[in-house]
């Protein structure tokens, strides 16, 4: 059994690829992410096609969906719509979970607000108080705060931080005041959190907040990381393999990622080889040593591959959708994006296959 946890998808146009790519990975289910707005593209939220998908695979798909930030987007004071309401919507729905963005530095700069800001407690409250989980991306690999370090391929797509944007530890500073202040959020922090080459702090994190996990979707920093520092890197995944939970990021960038990143994934995790990074754009070129695989236990690789999720969602199946209240969200989704200036929404066209 294999639980894929991070995924994109932006609409019908990419169900082919993506189910091949399930097929290439052996996923048997995935779970589609859906971030908040980053931009005022007045058709930027993707639940419609997250939904639409579900409808069509609703025993291998879950969906993380994603919030209508308008009202909040630099540094206004609330947003149009509660996030507690469109909470209640996502759980009526039957979304398996929420996918948050702010925590990414374009984001976070975007909405302008801080991550502990007292504008997202009544959300963090309901998620505390209802368990509903939330992978949430927080900050990015440190490198990336700079032209001088941040790795060839970002460095080629001109993708790194100069300083108008937040500073790497101030968000990390915000995101520990939240987990502090709200112990019970049920979280996945993808990307191993950026810690792959601090394992130490890794470590102390898992301890002190025992309802996170970490995802292993790439950030392919974080695979070089491990090679670099392969036998502790090998004993923190057998340690903490119940803390765990694989997924690709299949789908970023409107569906521009390489067919191999999954089976990469799995080969690191299943065998000892040694292997080069496969053609991605999100991952190479880079001149960085060949990766080397931790060949875990079957018992650590059954926790990350699916168990571990499933503890996460409370479920070995995704949650069955409540088509009238899909259909209700997907008529709001068009009236909104109708009212904000889009000519013929995503959502009209989900609305006209259900």
């Amino acid at each position: 059994m294999i639980i894929d946890c991070h995924n994109h998808f932006d609409g019908p146009h990419a169900h082919d690829g993506l189910m091949a790519n399930m097929k290439h990975t052996g996923s048997d289910q995935i779970n589609i992410l859906i971030y908040e707005q980053q931009n005022t593209n007045p058709d930027a939220l993707r639940n419609d096609a997250a939904l639409w998908l579900k409808l069509k695979h609703p025993d291998r798909v879950y969906i993380f969906a994603g919030l209508d930030g308008t009202g909040l987007f630099n540094k206004g004071p609330a947003p149009e719509t509660p996030f507690t309401t469109q909470l209640q919507n996502l759980i009526d729905c039957g979304c398996d979970g929420l996918k948050l963005l702010i925590g990414k530095p374009d984001a976070r700069k975007f909405y302008g607000h801080p991550l502990d800001s007292a504008v997202y407690n009544p959300l963090l409250d309901m998620l505390e108080s209802t368990g509903f989980p939330v992978l949430w991306h927080v900050a990015d690999p440190p490198e990336f705060w700079s032209e001088q370090t941040v790795p060839l391929w970002a460095k080629l797509n001109r993708w790194w931080y100069d300083e108008t944007y937040p500073t790497k530890a101030t968000i990390d500073r915000e995101i520990a005041a939240v987990l502090d202040a709200h112990p019970k959020l049920n979280v996945i922090l993808p990307h191993f959190f950026f810690l792959s080459d601090r394992l130490e702090e890794a470590t102390e994190v898992l301890k002190r907040h025992p309802n996170v996990f970490f995802d292993l979707a790439p950030g392919v920093e974080m695979y070089h990381n491990f090679t670099a520092n392969h036998a502790a890197s090998r004993q923190f995944f057998i340690d903490h393999a119940d803390r765990i939970v694989f997924g690709t990021d299949i789908g970023m960038g409107s569906n521009s990622t390489g067919p191999e990143r999954g089976p990469m994934i799995r080969r690191f995790l299943e065998t000892d080889d040694r292997f080069q990074v496969p053609d991605d754009p999100y991952m190479t070129p880079d001149p960085r040593p060949d990766l080397h695989g931790l060949k875990l236990p079957k018992d650590a690789l059954d926790q990350i591959l699916y168990r571990n999720f499933q503890r996460v969602v409370k479920s070995d199946r995704p949650r069955p959708l409540n088509k009238n209240a899909v259909k209700k969200t997907l008529q709001t989704l068009e009236a909104n994006a109708r009212s904000r200036g889009a000519k013929n929404p995503m959502a009209t066209q989900i609305l006209a296959d259900i």
